[in-house]
């Protein structure tokens, strides 16, 4: 799943400069540090993602509310990764390595929808790319990451398995007017395939959730300065001459893991860890206190005439345990997203 290429996007690109460099010095055993870095593998032969764990203030903002700031509010202003600065210094040091730069465009959704400007960075002497992105985006997809993966935590959760009341759960919590229960549908599907590939089962529960019965602990996520992950993107573009060669090297490394390590995993074990209380959000009320034989009797109803039933309007939680629940959500999936990208270089979802 690619991100659809924007072909009105700001066609700004680098200083172009040739490396001079022998095929056969590609594939040479990089630095192990690289399998270490939060990079995901798309499904094109050129393509890369790295996630950002640290993104801008305004796109903090964005993910805490749903919202654009107040000062952007009636505008249809576009939101960069990183503040100006930083991205500044991190596309003149890519092209001092001769590197190339474009801008691609995501839009994603939750109480409003923005555009998210990233950086694609390429090697033009092998065409491999590397796109910079917040944690939060999927490739190709039009909500956060936390969105789906609460769908689906909620579904499996509930004693009622409903698709609407998943739906209705993820509208509530995230603002995202637009989330039905299809979306729950097709999410539930592709759940597990883009991690299960990587046949890796570590957990990806935050740390603080790890319980006595995990029996590995989670990689703590990497220090991410705008200087590591410009150098990190510079070493995976030099140290692979296409995504063929990168996947090769992956395989083999995930080969000699022990066999409790290399077994299947999804997202259902993933979030395994996550109290129930954070999908704890749809109030289920019953019936009024009847009394035994209190019912009026009344003639047999007709079936199948008339207008259909409209069901019971849900009954959410109070705003303050919602609010609370949302943004301990949202701070587990930080974590899951980096460390399932770190550990088997796919998307969460």
């Amino acid at each position: 799943m690619l991100f659809d290429e924007d072909k009105k996007i700001n066609r700004k690109r680098g200083i172009v400069i040739v490396i001079v460099q022998c095929e056969n010095d590609f594939g040479n055993t990089p630095n192990e540090n690289i399998y270490e870095q939060p990079f995901v593998v798309g499904n094109g032969e050129t393509g890369l993602y790295y996630l950002a764990n640290g993104v801008s203030a305004e796109l903090e903002y964005f993910i805490n509310t749903g919202k654009r700031p107040e000062k952007d509010v009636g505008t249809d202003k576009e939101y960069h990764v990183f503040p100006q600065e930083q991205e500044a210094q991190m596309v003149n040091r890519w092209t001092e390595l001769g590197m190339t730069v474009a801008y691609r465009r995501q839009q994603i959704e939750l109480a409003c929808r923005i555009t998210i400007v990233y950086m694609q960075v390429k090697n033009p002497g092998t065409g491999l790319s590397v796109s910079v992105i917040p944690w939060f985006v999927a490739a190709g997809r039009p909500y956060p990451i936390f969105a789906y993966a609460y769908a689906i935590g909620h579904y499996q959760r509930a004693e009622k398995k409903s698709l609407e009341e998943s739906a209705a759960a993820v509208r509530k919590l995230f603002g995202i007017s637009g989330f039905h229960k299809s979306t729950v549908s097709r999410s539930l599907n592709a759940k597990d395939g883009l991690i299960d590939d990587s046949r890796h089962s570590q957990p990806l529960e935050a740390e603080a959730l790890k319980g006595p019965g995990f029996l590995y602990d989670i990689p703590a996520a990497p220090h991410q300065s705008h200087e590591s992950i410009t150098g990190q993107v510079s070493r995976l573009l030099t140290a692979y001459p296409s995504v063929k060669a990168l996947k090769r090297d992956i395989g083999e490394k995930l080969k000699r893991l022990p066999d409790p390590i290399r077994r299947a995993g999804g997202i259902s074990y993933a979030l395994g860890a996550v109290p129930d209380k954070r999908f704890e959000i749809i109030v289920h009320s019953g019936p009024g206190n009847i009394k035994p034989g209190g019912h009026r009797k009344r003639p047999p109803r007709t079936r199948n005439k008339g207008p259909k039933p409209v069901q019971r309007p849900l009954k959410f939680v109070d705003y303050p345990q919602r609010e609370e629940n949302r943004k301990a959500f949202i701070a587990i999936c930080r974590r899951a997203a980096i460390v399932a990208a770190i550990m088997r270089h796919r998307f969460l979802i």
